[in-house]
């Protein structure tokens, strides 16, 4: 629900939910800092401190949504098209994030969803370049090069 003027309540959670500060949040949202005092006591959050932060897997999974049929949608920024995270000053791809969270590892090339829907930031979901070479070879042993 819009406060005073206009701001979103959902927009402060998720920049609690960040670990934002008050001032932080009033600044960028431009609303007041007593507000955003006020919703942090409702949800019962911490006060932020410079040591308060979150890391990036959290922030990643705050700015997912499960579809319901096994897919996560990324409902935080796209930039260029790609959906994207900034944490810690640094830009990072959702799909990158979600491949190193299933892999335990960095992707290599491109990270794709590999399971044909084109917004789905999954974890399990999504593939680097050396994943859909292998991927392809086998293919190709089974069904041949004219398949």
């Amino acid at each position: 629900m819009p406060g005073p003027a206009g701001v979103a309540r959902a927009d402060i959670i998720a920049l609690l939910q960040e670990g934002r500060s008050d001032r932080h949040i009033a600044a960028a949202l431009h609303t007041s800092n007593k507000r955003v005092r006020r919703i942090r006591g409702e949800l019962e959050l911490p006060e932020a401190t410079r040591a308060t932060t979150i890391t990036l897997e959290q922030a990643w999974r705050a700015r997912t949504r499960d579809t319901g049929d096994g897919h996560l949608t990324w409902t935080g920024a796209y930039r260029e098209g790609f959906p994207t995270l900034k944490h810690n000053g640094i830009n990072h791809t959702a799909r990158r994030i979600a491949f190193t969270i299933a892999h335990g590892r960095e992707p290599e090339g491109r990270v794709l969803a590999g399971c044909g829907h084109a917004t789905c930031v999954h974890p399990r979901h999504v593939t680097d370049q050396p994943m859909r070479e292998a991927l392809n070879t086998q293919y190709q042993q089974i069904f041949g090069a004219a398949a």
